[in-house]
């Protein structure tokens, strides 16, 4: 089958699976004697185990890894790997979410200071260490950490 069926059955692009096959997360398929690239149905399963593992998250080389474990028969394998897999992952997602909550909330702090006195005001406890974003001195002028923003 030609590379356009696979990535309709994956659900990858073309350039996608090219892009893989090039770093050598997904195996190269055996050429036709036209040169064109032959896929089998075992490659194009590959493909979209592949590419079910992306959708969750999981990184390139370990979702290729595991395709290929699965496509050499070994989805118990797979299987057995996944839970703890997938428990690091989650607490890798609960952590990002963590620091982006916080980003959240300092953004808040700094956004309803700025919008309520028209500037970042030094004097505002609540500010904190976003002061340094950006001041304005008396005559408007903007300052950045590093002096006047141009």
């Amino acid at each position: 089958m030609r590379i356009g069926e696979v990535a309709r059955r994956s659900g990858l692009s073309t350039a996608t699976i090219r892009f893989y096959e090039r770093r050598g997360v997904l195996p190269g398929p055996s050429r036709a004697d036209n040169g064109y690239r032959e896929y089998s149905g075992p490659d194009a399963d590959r493909a979209a185990t592949f590419a079910r593992f992306r959708d969750l998250g999981i990184d390139a080389v370990e979702a290729g890894r595991l395709a290929d474990q699965c496509a050499s028969g070994q989805c118990d394998a797979t299987w057995a790997e996944l839970p703890p897999l997938l428990a690091a992952h989650r607490q890798s997602i609960a952590a990002r979410i963590a620091e982006l909550r916080e980003l959240d909330a300092r953004l808040a702090t700094l956004q309803s200071v700025m919008t309520t006195t028209g500037q970042s005001d030094p004097s505002s406890p609540s500010i904190g260490k976003e002061i340094d974003v950006v001041t304005c001195d008396c005559d408007g002028t903007c300052c950045g950490p590093h002096g006047p923003l141009r």
